[in-house]
């Protein structure tokens, strides 16, 4: 009897609630927000909605692509609903782009909505979109066998694996926002003829865009983070070049701050790989140590251009300056201030490692 009593009580609850089967839904898969044209309004917020096919083939990959302008993203949310007639779903949406244009004008000051919303997960993927966010979410790829899924394949790096692509979540992204230490960097997603191009990189001093890294130096970024294992690096040997495709990154650093002198980050970065191309024809195998001295001598360069880049700009994606202030004490203040005044003065000192497993098929 008790039994009973407890699956009724169960359906008196669910009676009231407001459960909708999966046919009275609209599923958004990804989130665009961009600058509105009309000069009294704020956003132009752009939702991709999946449309169910009756199969996986790439002609199922139906989508509609639904915007409005208002003041608020609640606001404008709120109108689009008005616009379709299921209910909305943000469960799955798991690309988040912010036009350029807008961040340029307002910053990153608007992820108040999107990780106050119980239903946006906040493992979404952040990225920034050329010449807007709309663009991007509108560019219909002719293999995509579902909404959205190209960028994920791209971002989640369980598709193409790409060392010019920068994969940030939205918790990690709202971190970097409000820690001391560590900059936020985001991918820029750029849609021309119908196809993505994602090989460059902008960073943010907290709230406004600071920079803009071209594709050589979004992939040296990576290097340094070893957020990769597979990426290509070109090194100049006598008077012509080859190229190294890499396939094992390891990296670490050090800061020291000697008693006399300046201080300085020390940073050690492991690659394996292989020869894949050279300039000047066929390479000698008794030359491996000259092979690899020059790798090793032209990434320390040019990595240590991109630090100073950034020290220059006051910024500090790698987060220097978190790794400072976990490991000296005082209050938060008192470590941000010291960090603040060392960091100018800051040197940098690469080495490079470099192990060569062989110069491709041709001998």
């Amino acid at each position: 009897m008790k039994k009973w009593l407890f699956i009724l009580l169960l359906l008196c609850l669910c009676g009231g609630c407001g459960f909708k089967d999966i046919d009275k839904r609209f599923f958004v898969v990804s989130i665009g927000i961009d600058k509105s044209e009309h000069t009294n309004m704020k956003y132009r917020i752009s939702l991709k909605l999946a449309v169910p096919g009756s199969s996986l083939d790439n002609s199922s990959a139906q989508y509609e692509l639904i915007t409005q302008d208002a003041n608020s993203i609640t606001e404008a949310v709120r109108l689009l609903k008005s616009k379709v007639d299921k209910e909305l779903d943000f469960g799955h949406a798991k690309i988040i782009i912010f036009g350029y244009p807008f961040l340029k004008e307002n910053g990153i000051n608007e992820l108040d909505w999107l990780n106050r919303r119980r239903d946006i997960q906040l493992v979404s993927w952040v990225a920034v979109g050329q010449p807007s966010a709309e663009a991007v979410l509108g560019t219909k790829i002719s293999h995509e066998r579902m909404p959205g899924n190209s960028l994920l394949l791209s971002f989640g790096k369980t598709g193409v694996e790409s060392g010019y692509v920068v994969s940030e979540y939205l918790f990690n992204f709202y971190r970097k926002k409000k820690e001391l230490g560590l900059d936020p960097i985001l991918s820029i997603v750029e849609s021309a003829n119908n196809h993505f191009t994602i090989n460059t990189a902008v960073l943010f001093d907290k709230e406004n865009v600071k920079l803009t890294l071209n594709s050589n130096e979004t992939r040296l970024f990576n290097i340094m983070k070893a957020s990769i294992n597979k990426v290509e690096i070109e090194a100049p040997f006598q008077d012509s070049k080859f190229f190294v495709s890499v396939d094992h990154i390891n990296s670490n650093y050090h800061i020291r701050i000697p008693k006399s002198g300046p201080p300085y980050v020390d940073m050690h970065i492991k690659m394996r790989g292989v020869i894949e191309e050279s300039a000047s024809g066929p390479l000698e195998i008794n030359q491996f140590s000259q092979y690899e001295a020059a790798v090793c001598q032209s990434s320390e360069e040019k990595i240590v251009r991109l630090l100073k880049k950034f020290r220059d700009n006051k910024l500090d994606p790698l987060g220097f300056g978190l790794k400072y202030r976990s490991r000296h004490f005082g209050t938060v203040e008192e470590e941000w201030r010291t960090w603040q005044a060392l960091y100018p003065e800051l040197e940098f000192r690469v080495g490079v490692e470099m192990k060569l497993e062989g110069v491709g098929v041709i001998k």
